[in-house]
């Protein structure tokens, strides 16, 4: 391909009279030879991106062909057929996330609308961030806690029936509550009920419930020493604020 075949078709482009495909498929073809006369800076600015849409690169090639055409004297007009595409495909797209956001606080609501008085800030980021990934599953009757206890020797906390009443098994990205698996443990002379795990530290932290105090601790396995490092004062403000702050950031 020659400099004189290149221009021609940067003209083409600028001028909003190649198919997205006919220019893509193009591009792939020429790529070396793009980037060999025009220069590595002015190559990366046409270059079509993998995390862009056919649309989308079809006008960021066509601004790259065009200030390139500028620069070597070539006069030529530059249509906006490209960039109305992708004005409307950006569109359609947040009116399709609108609408998968409308949905996702409609299944919350659906499902875990109970929470709502009960933990009301950990409700309302659930409707900003939970996925169908996630698992929440509805609480146990107080037989199953009763249970629970004579399996345990040890009378629970009020906050803590409240929470399994309401959810007997929770896993978002990094924790896991799941009553099935509730322990007790003794941890550097302390004793503690292992609720599940909480991955602020590092991988497989453990998740702890004071039975001295009803404080909430992470017992950080690979802080160096380990060491049990306390994240709230009950667990109320473990599920409203930790997890809430949490999720939220997880979600940015």
């Amino acid at each position: 391909m020659t400099q004189q075949e290149l221009i021609e078709k940067f003209i083409s482009l600028s001028e909003g009279r190649l198919t997205t495909h006919e220019w893509m498929n193009w591009f792939t073809d020429h790529k070396d030879t793009v980037e060999k006369i025009c220069g590595r800076t002015a190559f990366l600015k046409i270059k079509p991106k993998e995390s862009f849409s056919a649309i989308r690169n079809v006008y960021i090639g066509q601004l790259g062909a065009f200030d390139w055409l500028q620069s070597v004297k070539i006069d030529t007009t530059f249509s906006e057929l490209y960039k109305k595409d992708w004005e409307k495909e950006f569109n359609d797209f947040c009116k399709a996330e609108k609408q998968k956001e409308k949905q996702l606080q409609q299944d919350v609501e659906n499902k875990f609308g109970y929470l709502k008085d009960i933990y009301p800030k950990f409700f309302r980021q659930l409707t900003k961030s939970y996925s169908h990934s996630d698992i929440i599953e509805a609480g146990l009757q107080q037989e199953f806690i009763l249970n629970k206890e004579k399996e345990l020797s040890i009378q629970l906390p009020e906050d803590l029936i409240i929470w399994y009443r309401n959810i007997s098994n929770l896993k978002l990205e990094g924790l896991e509550i799941d009553f099935q698996e509730l322990s007790t443990g003794t941890i550097q002379k302390k004793q503690y009920l292992i609720m599940g795990e909480f991955w602020l530290y590092g991988d497989g932290d453990q998740l702890l419930y004071s039975l001295e105090n009803q404080n909430i601790y992470i017992f950080a396995h690979e802080h160096s020493p380990p060491k049990t490092i306390k994240i709230a004062n009950s667990l109320s403000d473990f599920v409203e604020k930790k997890m809430v702050t949490y999720l939220r950031e997880y979600e940015s």
